[in-house]
């Protein structure tokens, strides 16, 4: 998890640097010379633009084409190429996941159980303070599953606020984007497995994942990690378990 963290913080900090090497404006002039930067100052006869700190006087007369900052914003989109930018301050996106892979876990026992495959239902609001990045909530539903060498059933719903960071999105409305989350869940013990367990409790949840938008359509891959706590009935002994999932999501976004 260390690992995946380390590549978070490493894709945050060059999708900011490459999306500040933007300019936000471009003369043309006659001759076909171009100079990028910002404009600091013009008139009915000058245009003073500051490129690469220099600042630069151009007699407006000579200038053929000045391209403001909506149409070279594109150039910030990093993952995905377009000629049209997006703006998209807001998101609510639905979302169905298979998970393909789970291991369950008793803390403090050696053998982990396989933890039969299943589907996860998703609903997450985002709020972009900045092109690139959101912050937003969301919540899991699991149905419940067999745990291989463990008599019932069992599934978690997970509550989390998310951090979100994405390539700029274009038109048609796509881009790409890593994400995690971190919040509570519940846990479920169903049937037999219910039948010996007394005060079960939630705990941690925390997941990482990748994705790409293409249309408003979603494909995700994620890793998490489930974690809660209950009481052996008749005891006074308590088991921590703890659910690994990697998941396979596709879905919506409004």
């Amino acid at each position: 998890m260390k690992k995946s963290i380390n590549i978070f913080i490493i894709a945050f900090v060059c999708l900011f640097v490459f999306s500040f090497m933007a300019y936000a404006e471009k003369i043309i002039m006659n001759d076909g010379t171009e100079y990028e930067g910002n404009i600091h100052h013009q008139d009915d006869s000058v245009v003073f633009i500051v490129s690469k700190e220099d600042l630069i006087k151009l007699n407006k007369s000579d200038i053929k084409e000045i391209i403001k900052e909506d149409d070279t914003k594109k150039k910030t989109g990093l993952m995905i190429d377009n000629t049209d930018v997006v703006e998209d301050n807001n998101e609510v996106v639905v979302q169905i996941g298979y998970d393909f892979y789970g291991k369950y876990l008793h803390k403090g026992h050696e053998n982990e159980t396989d933890y039969s495959k299943g589907l996860t239902f998703g609903a997450k609001y985002y709020h972009y303070f900045l092109d690139e990045l959101g912050v937003g909530c969301g919540v899991n539903f699991q149905n419940s599953r067999d745990l291989e060498d463990i008599p019932g059933e069992a599934y978690f719903v997970p509550t989390y606020i998310s951090l979100k960071l994405r390539s700029i999105p274009t038109e048609p409305y796509k881009y790409g984007y890593i994400v995690g989350n971190v919040g509570y869940n519940f846990f479920f013990p169903v049937s037999e497995y219910d039948a010996y367990l007394v005060d079960e409790k939630g705990g941690l949840f925390y997941s990482l994942g990748l994705g790409i938008v293409y249309d408003s359509f979603l494909f995700e891959l994620s890793a998490a990690i489930h974690k809660g706590n209950a009481r052996l009935k008749s005891t006074t002994y308590s088991i921590d378990v703890e659910y690994k999932t990697y998941t396979f999501s596709v879905g919506y976004i409004f």
